[in-house]
């Protein structure tokens, strides 16, 4: 939950955690009555100060999304609607394709980490297992257009080629070196603002609109990889175009 160091930034760091709190409030992940931890461990957490999220809080609560009582603490206090996702189906092969001329990625880091307890539940891994961490810089003729982290099961990662991470993307990778298809995969794209290390990797002023793409792979019902790219908005455009199936009329005369 740890939010990016603090750094010269047009974006006042009380407004990147009143928006970190807001998104979760309004993607459901804290619902109506949740009680947020105290200020100075929700300050510990966030890498900020008491005073800064005192400042984050008291807005959320002018816009009625939290309430405060005395001695009980801080309250979810919204029910109004909250973020929907558009179930949608299409070809996996559709999802953001690469373009193999003026595109290519250059590999940031590579590191076995231990996972967090969404990755560990998700992934369904045992206690003792780790997961790859791999970040990427996705270039268009040598502009950064997206930072992307990927996250794979030691057990899959240990089996890709690494050299193959710098000219296709990663999933593509995947199915060349395990010699399989993946089967579906599940797509959220949202809009956010850029934290330090996002707009460092894009070259982009802090607290600029970005696209987030977050990617679960699928095999056989199996998760194998989740993937998390930050895309600029001024160089991408995501488009989906849907194809409606054909219903036969009946025309009454």
């Amino acid at each position: 939950m740890r939010l990016a160091k603090r750094t010269a930034s047009p974006v006042p760091l009380y407004f990147k955690v009143m928006m970190r709190i807001r998104d979760d409030i309004l993607s459901g992940t804290w619902g109506y009555g949740h009680r947020l931890p105290g200020e100075i461990e929700l300050a510990r957490q966030l890498g900020v100060s008491v005073i800064t999220v005192r400042q984050a809080l008291a807005q959320l609560c002018q816009e009625k999304l939290l309430m405060r009582e005395w001695r009980k603490g801080t309250f979810v206090s919204w029910k109004g609607p909250l973020k929907k996702s558009v179930q949608l189906e299409v070809e996996t092969e559709d999802l953001a394709p690469v373009d193999a001329e003026g595109t290519s990625f250059k590999v940031l880091n590579l590191e076995d980490i231990e996972p967090s307890l969404e990755l560990r539940r998700d992934f369904g891994l045992a206690v003792s297992e780790r997961v790859r961490k791999i970040e990427r810089i996705r270039l268009a003729h040598r502009r950064p257009l997206a930072y992307v982290i990927s996250y794979l099961p030691l057990r899959i990662a240990a089996q890709v080629r690494i050299k193959g991470m710098k000219t296709i993307p990663l999933s593509t990778v995947i199915e060349s070196s395990l010699r399989i298809k993946i089967s579906d995969v599940k797509h959220i794209v949202e809009a956010k603002l850029s934290g330090d290390e996002v707009s460092a990797h894009l070259d982009i002023p802090q607290g600029s609109p970005v696209l987030y793409v977050e990617r679960d792979h699928f095999y056989k019902k199996h998760l194998i990889m989740r993937t998390a790219g930050f895309y600029r908005s001024d160089l991408f455009r995501y488009e989906l175009r849907l194809k409606l199936k054909k219903i036969g009329a009946v025309v009454g005369t």
